[in-house]
């Protein structure tokens, strides 16, 4: 599977850095290839739950399709198929561009940081807008509230996974949340 390739290929180990709690309480939850509404029911109703307590708490679904996930979501990307890896390139060079990345957490857990910086040098946030067909206010915008939000979850599920490129994309996401140390927060 997917995940699993990309989480030992982040982690060693087939390991979901991460608890359905994490889900409730985080400010910012980005559902990424996920109709959570129909495939994971039970879950979305803990965050729709969640929201209400926490109104503060946003939503981003990234997803070609408008599903019912998209009801709760307060900022929908409907990108081109195939292209969630762009989004997540183009992120990940905003949050080093920014000066968002914590560069202490990466020199103490992670390796390969200069490489994978190395890789996304060239995705610029319109060169990303024109490869996922989103608007670039709508990109930035995601961008924004990312780089701002320290408790950021990414839920991502089969739209990342059954994907011919799912474990690069999995190390995508993964690469964010290294990136800016906010694993195990």
């Amino acid at each position: 599977a997917s995940a699993v390739a990309g989480y030992q290929r982040a982690f060693g180990a087939d390991y979901v850095p991460c608890s359905y709690e994490d889900l409730e309480t985080c400010d910012l939850l980005v559902m990424a290839g996920s109709n959570a509404a129909w495939t994971h029911p039970v879950l979305y109703q803990r965050i729709a739950e969640a929201r209400k307590k926490h109104p503060h708490k946003r939503i981003v679904v990234i997803d070609p399709r408008r599903t019912a996930t998209c009801d709760s979501a307060d900022l929908h990307l409907q990108i081109a198929p195939g292209s969630d890896g762009f989004l997540f390139a183009g992120l990940l060079r905003y949050l080093q561009r920014g000066d968002l990345l914590d560069s202490d957490y990466m020199d103490a857990h992670t390796e390969g940081g200069r490489e994978a910086l190395a890789a996304v040098a060239a995705w610029t946030p319109e060169r990303v807008a024109i490869q996922t067909g989103l608007e670039l206010p709508d990109l930035l915008q995601f961008y924004r509230l990312f780089g701002a939000t320290e408790k950021t979850v990414t839920f991502y599920s089969q739209g990342i996974n059954q994907s011919a490129t799912g474990t690069d994309k999995c190390n995508a996401i993964i690469n964010c949340h290294l990136a800016t140390g906010r694993l195990g927060r």
